[in-house]
């Protein structure tokens, strides 16, 4: 190898480090969003599929929060592309994704559906890190569904992997979003701990887009908190709101300047709930102006959010007539993602208009629905705002019992939800949440001042001496990392050969239970069709007695009406009337003459030959009259109508079955009828 090459390899983390402080002023000042028409005019470009693939799904991401339609437009171009070409991990990516795609447009469904691919596809692609990182964003898609218990659990697993792996953002991501499902739980200490912890990032990321959003959870907080106390402590409610108002406030630039359009609106739509809630009607008046933008967002969760907001000021002004329009539209949404605690408040403010406007079953129904949420889902807040409302609507009603319960479960929510408020612990972790923000603001600003001086002599030496340092540190950090990514891969194979070992096991249990219901499936179809045989032969063997019955039955009435015409024949005057009488009635009597079981005794050997057989067999001496008789007993046929078919008496049918019984030596107590139908 060539001595630069060598020297390059060698001291790769110190010119890399180099190049990174001469050109980091240049890459700091840019923003995600500034590559798109890069990738663009490479899509135009001739690209393999793989790299297709590629851009097309970074597209999709990139508008995740700009415009959700142009999102899921690149997605589908991607999903396009699916085949042999482009490997499992890219498709596992693009299918995340469409998947976050179809999150910020509200479709639950859709999210859910290509999520789970992805998770499926990237564990079988071996891609780790993103199978995690898809089980974290499917935990923040039962967040926005009130799935709770699951949300936390699979955000927990995902956190402890990335954990295991020091994955700083998606640590930082992680923990955000399970203090986002305490938030909705109203846990706000807890909430704010997992907020802390997550902002802790902060000054390591040195990402604008994070510290918004940081601020602008705290901003949610308080936002709760103005509103509990908003009736038992207006002060202290004027005060969080107050603190609300100023995060929410510091947030909205930064999204704006970012260009990160979901966070935008979001921090809009909770300041205009902040100015609400301190009753500033016309300051919300101003602000809901100047939000067309966001009003014509593609995302449910902002319309719906807004429309509530809209519907407390029409309330607040005693317009009620309109905000009950406004709140029914709401409640009449099907199927999309929504804030489920500020959805249900809603439906409580509406619940509470029905009562007024008189309509009372339907205000009891609203109300019961949203406290039976609130509770399978413990939203303490929104449960203590339905059993005040429905204790008061039941004193009014005089049913003095069901208000007293309502009112001992509302004691109980409001003692919990004062036991999770701590005043002294929460101003102590706020002031801790503000010292972090401002040392990560602090620290922000002195890379900026340090990325943005000239290359002067001083940065020089400066990068010499590090330059040199690292040369000293070079091999004992390079061993190191050997020996770690060795230990990782051992980890990762013996990670890999637990997942086959399981799945392979799985696929044999899934295979042994399906050859199972196959088999339980044909038996089935056989018996199914034992019985379909039994029946057609039951349905046979009734129409051939039948027909055997009608036929003896007109050949004994063609008899009859032969012998009543016969004198008729020479009371005619004319010779060759008389003749054509007579030769007609002679006709009839040889029709007459026919045996009505020598049809029967044809489809009979056809359904039932081998009973004939087995017969003669265990008794040679039966005559061919009770070789019928026995037949017409297989068919289960009464004395009187075997009679009627042969043309003889019962008590003679009677007489040739004790004979038959007789030559058969048969037992006394056994039916012969019976004994038929068991030779088969």
């Amino acid at each position: 190898m060539p001595f630069y090459l060598r020297f390059f390899m060698k001291f790769r983390v110190a010119i890399f480090f180099l190049l990174f402080l001469q050109f980091s002023p240049v890459f700091c000042q840019m923003t995600p969003t500034d590559s798109i028409p890069i990738m663009k005019k490479m899509l135009n470009g001739e690209l393999p599929p793989e790299s297709r693939i590629k851009l097309l799904s970074k597209l999709c991401a990139l508008y995740w929060n700009i415009d959700p339609d142009t999102s899921l437009w690149y997605g589908m171009q991607g999903k396009a592309l699916y085949g042999g070409q482009v490997s499992g991990r890219w498709i596992a990516r693009n299918q995340f994704a469409l998947g976050m795609a179809w999150e910020n447009k509200g479709n639950f469904d859709s999210a859910l559906s290509y999520l789970c691919q992805a998770e499926v596809t990237s564990l079988k692609a071996g891609d780790t890190m993103y199978h995690f990182r898809t089980l974290e964003q499917t935990g923040s898609l039962y967040r926005m569904m009130g799935k709770y218990d699951t949300a936390v659990l699979l955000m927990s697993r995902s956190l402890e992997y990335f954990k295991s792996r020091q994955k700083i953002f998606q640590i930082m991501s992680a923990l955000y979003n399970i203090g986002s499902v305490y938030l909705e739980q109203n846990r706000y200490n807890k909430t704010l701990q997992y907020y802390l912890e997550s902002a802790s990032y902060d000054s390591i990321l040195s990402d604008s887009n994070i510290m918004a959003t940081h601020q602008f959870g705290i901003g949610t907080i308080y936002l709760n908190l103005g509103t509990l106390f908003k009736s038992s402590d207006p002060e202290k409610s004027k005060n969080f709101l107050s603190l609300s108002k100023s995060y929410f406030t510091k947030s909205i630039p930064v999204f704006e300047a970012i260009r990160m359009k979901t966070g935008y609106c979001f921090a809009k739509m909770n300041l205009l709930s902040v100015m609400i809630a301190s009753d500033e009607l016309s300051q919300a008046d101003s602000l809901l102006a100047s939000c067309q933008e966001c009003l014509a967002f593609t995302d449910p969760r902002v319309t719906s959010g807004f429309m509530i907001s809209r519907a407390q000021m029409l309330h607040m002004r005693g317009m009620d007539r309109e905000a009950m329009t406004l709140l029914a539209e709401i409640s009449r949404e099907k199927g999309e993602i929504r804030i489920l605690p500020e959805f249900h408040r809603a439906m409580l403010l509406y619940a509470s208009l029905l009562w007024k406007s008189g309509q009372t079953d339907s205000s009891f129904k609203v109300a019961t629905s949203s406290l039976s949420w609130a509770r399978s889902n413990s939203v303490v807040q929104v449960a203590l705002e339905a059993c005040r409302l429905l204790a008061g609507w039941e004193r009014k009603s005089a049913n003095y019992q069901m208000a007293f319960d309502y009112l001992t479960t509302a004691g109980l929510y409001q003692d919990s939800l004062s036991m999770e408020i701590n005043r002294e612990t929460f101003d102590q972790l706020e002031f801790s949440f503000s010292n972090k923000i401002l040392k990560a603001e602090i620290g922000k600003l002195t890379i900026e001042k340090k990325y943005n001086k000239t290359l002067t002599m001083v940065i020089i030496l400066v990068a010499s001496f590090i330059v040199i340092l690292l040369i000293i540190l070079a091999v004992f950090m390079q061993r190191r990392r050997k020996i770690a990514e060795e230990k990782r891969l051992i980890a990762e194979a013996r990670a890999k050969l637990a997942e086959k070992e399981k799945y392979n096991s799985d696929l044999e249990v899934r295979n042994i239970t399906l050859e199972k219901n196959s088999r339980e499936l044909e038996i089935q179809l056989k018996n199914e069709e034992m019985e379909k045989l039994q029946l057609e032969m039951q349905l046979r063997e009734q129409e051939l007695v039948y027909q055997t019955v009608v036929n003896a039955t007109l050949n004994q009435k063609n008899t009859t009406f032969i012998e009543k015409l016969n004198p008729f024949c020479k009371r005619l005057s004319k010779k060759s009337d008389q003749d054509e009488f007579a030769q007609t009635l002679a006709e009839i009597s040889r029709d007459t003459q026919s045996d009505p079981l020598q049809q029967f005794e044809v489809v009979f050997k056809q359904m039932h030959g081998g009973f004939l057989q087995r017969l003669v067999e265990f008794c040679p001496d039966l005559t061919k009259m009770e070789l019928q008789i026995c037949a017409l007993l297989r068919l289960n046929m009464s004395s009187k109508d075997i009679a009627q078919i042969i043309s003889i008496t019962p008590s003679t049918v009677d007489g040739i079955r004790h004979r038959v019984r007789k030559k058969m030596n048969l037992d006394p107590n056994m039916s012969l009828t019976t004994f038929f139908l068991s030779l088969k």
